[in-house]
């Protein structure tokens, strides 16, 4: 998908705020899948963060800030709102269940299921608070079952019933927590929309609903801490956190290398693929150590952290090992760490899997995050979830589109959802040519081109007309106009030849054609720029080079003749070769030109070209060129005065020709104002007109 062509209000913006990274990412809901857009990854430069609680609220603010203005820059938008999680270092988790009682006969929905669950998600928060100091804050539920009237239903929504329920599981976080997280927000100017934990963010994303029906355990072991939800009967069943993750794996190499936190980083990532890895100690002492001898150092605090992890896992399940785990974070690459896993838990190896964004249906996203970038995506399908929204369907031209339900659509909406370019949708006018004939100035128009049409349940619409869900729409694509290709015989309407005696012979004197100053015939494509002169070459210099085709003198009643000589209808020449008495020629030429009013006068009518088109040359007298008369007009266009020639009448669509007006970027709706009322693009319009012409939203 092109950045840019996407309405900004389906927006979704996630931040997930680690120990060691902060990855924000923008996408849109397209095809019912939450189709990423631009994203951005970038490590903390210090240690502003531990066991995913923040230390520095600037440190950490700053590299937000940076992820933001990288994102914004990238699609030429403003962020404004955005959908985060937090860690689950004191994460407090209670299971209750709320009853309530709709009306009679009364259909159960959308809105009747979220006040039951927010009832649920209240008495939580009234037991919990009961019995812990300090106040929580609500980050997120789940919803274990539903009932109706009394027995389990899997979806309440249709039914009608005297008494339902909801029993849920409500995670609760310190304020404290809660208030630094938003702290930092509000320095970057970003209004939370969304705040979930990330172990329920981390599930949503790595394991669909259709896969919750199995017994499965989903650890996100990031730097500071390890996060863990367990699902079975097709609900999340229980959170919990583990305080061990990979810092503590770093932290043993910087005490026994004696390198700080980043270096230790480094060389926790370098020993996979790496026999050895060197390293520049605190002391600066270049130094270097052997992959294998790492590894050995770390074992004992990797088996120790897949022990905790392992601990958690079966108190969380009920003292049983679940039938799979799944594992995602970037601490899901920790040496051994999964083996370690598979053993405590006493699972085959196959059980223990890291899961990538490729793992996640609901998802359209690049992988170059890996298991990293999973949770970020858990953060957007959270919030698309919790936000209420669902989708509506509607047929362009037959296929369904799928709408996001965030705000209301309208046709343009569709278009851009369905992939159609705007500018497909606006027709443009073929190109003019512009040229000169016989010094004047001319234009050849060309054809007007056809605009989009569309229709909405048969009946006619435009691109802002709203719709709703199931709405037909059909679009038939604009046509652009063909270009002009004037031919020169579309542009003379009729020229006589002029007939001479010369010698012994009737000679036609047609009219030459010349563009560029080179010889064309009538059937010749005018372009733009050309310079056509049409002409009867009269002038004795003329006749010579574009009739006789030779320099040889002529003469007439035995006087040479200058090139500048206009030859008339009838008159005898001679070429200057032949030698002639006076009164010979005298005799000769009064004998030509009775025979030629006799014979070639006629014939002259028979050589005319007779060619019709909007500018007519006529006949005049001594065969010169007659100009149609047009009219020329002067109106008023957006304040200033342009004055349009070249036609006989004009239209308001002519003004686009005279005017810096660009038609290939949609920007709402054309309106077209002439002397104050509203016009059509076919319009009439006259000498002093005011004419205006703006785009609108509506």
């Amino acid at each position: 998908m092109e950045l840019k062509r996407f309405n900004q209000k389906d927006i979704i913006f996630a931040l997930d705020i680690g120990t060691r990274s902060i990855i924000g990412t923008v996408g849109i809901i397209k095809d019912k899948k939450f189709q990423v857009v631009c994203e951005k990854y970038l490590e903390h430069e210090e240690r502003a963060m531990v066991d995913g609680q923040i230390h520095d609220i600037n440190l950490v603010a700053n590299v937000v800030q940076k992820v933001k203005s990288y994102l914004e820059e990238e699609l030429q938008i403003q962020l404004n709102e955005v959908s985060i999680a937090a860690a689950g270092r004191f994460l407090r988790t209670i299971e209750v269940r709320a009853d309530i009682e709709p009306n009679d006969d009364e259909e159960i929905n959308k809105e009747i299921v979220r006040s039951l669950e927010l009832s649920a998600v209240k008495k939580a928060e009234e037991e919990i608070t009961a019995t812990t100091e300090g106040k929580l804050y609500c980050v997120g539920y789940s919803v274990k079952n539903f009932y109706l009237n009394g027995f389990l239903i899997s979806n309440l929504i249709g039914h009608k019933g005297e008494q339902i329920g909801a029993e849920v599981i409500a995670t609760f976080l310190p304020r404290s927590v809660i208030d630094s997280l938003y702290a930092v927000m509000n320095r970057v100017n970003l209004k939370v929309v969304n705040l979930t934990l990330e172990p329920i963010a981390a599930i949503e994303a790595a394991i669909p609903k259709n896969l919750r029906l199995l017994n499965i355990a989903l650890v996100d072991i990031g730097a500071g801490t390890s996060d863990i939800a367990i699902s079975s009967k097709e609900s999340i069943s229980a959170y919990g956190m583990v305080p061990m993750a990979g810092d503590e794996v770093t932290e043993t190499i910087v005490q026994e290398y004696l390198v700080d936190f980043n270096t230790a980083e480094h060389i926790k990532r370098s020993i996979v693929n790496q026999k050895e890895v060197k390293y520049i100690d605190v002391i600066g002492m270049e130094n270097s150590v052997f992959s294998e001898d790492v590894f050995k150092l770390i074992n004992s605090i990797v088996n120790k952290t897949a022990e905790e992890i392992s601990k958690k896992i079966l108190e969380l399940n009920g003292a049983k090992a679940p039938s799979a785990v799944f594992v995602v974070g970037g601490g899901a690459h920790t040496p051994g760490i999964l083996e370690a896993i598979a053993e405590k838990l006493k699972l085959p190896a196959q059980r223990i899997a890291i899961k990538d964004r490729q793992a996640v249906p609901e998802c359209v996203a690049n992988n170059e995050l890996g298991s990293s970038g999973v949770t970020v995506l858990g953060i957007a399908l959270t919030a698309i979830r919790s936000l209420g929204n669902d989708f509506i369907d509607v047929l362009l031209n037959d296929d369904p589109i799928s709408l996001f339900n965030s705000h209301k659509h309208t046709i343009m909406d569709v278009v851009l959802q369905a992939g159609i370019n705007p500018s497909l949708l606006i027709s443009k006018n073929g190109k003019s040519v512009r040229f000169s004939y016989n010094g004047s100035k001319r234009i050849a128009f060309g054809e007007y081109g056809t605009n989009a049409k569309i229709t909405i349940n048969g009946e006619e619409a435009t691109l802002e007309t709203e719709v709703k869900a199931n709405d037909n729409i059909k679009l038939e694509f604009a046509q652009n106009g063909k270009d002009a290709a004037p031919k020169l015989r579309e542009h003379i309407k009729s020229i006589n030849s002029v007939s001479i005696y010369l010698d012994e012979d009737i000679v036609n004197i047609e009219p030459v054609i010349l563009v560029n100053e080179q010889v064309e015939n009538l059937e010749y494509i005018i372009k733009s720029g050309d310079e056509v002169k049409v002409f009867l070459p009269c002038k004795v210099s003329e006749f010579r080079k574009y009739v006789l085709r030779d320099e040889i003198a002529l003469s007439k009643a035995g006087e040479t003749l200058e090139d500048d000589y206009e030859i008339l209808e009838g008159e005898h020449l001679f070429r200057k070769s032949e030698s002639l008495s006076e009164n010979q020629v005298t005799e000769k030429s009064q004998d030509t030109e009775r025979n030629i009013s006799k014979e070639s006068y006629n014939e002259t009518e028979n050589n005319s070209l007779d060619i019709s088109n909007e500018f007519e040359v006529g006949v005049q007298k001594k065969q010169e060129v007659i100009k149609e008369e047009f009219s020329s007009i002067t109106v008023n266009i957006n304040g200033e005065n342009k004055t349009l020639n070249g036609k006989s009448q004009y239209v308001i669509v002519d003004i686009f020709d005279y005017i810096d007006f660009d038609l290939t970027v949609p920007k709402g709706i054309i309106n077209l104002i002439l002397n104050g009322e509203n016009a059509q693009y076919t319009a009439i319009i006259k000498d002093g007109d005011m004419i205006e012409v703006f785009w609108s939203d509506r």
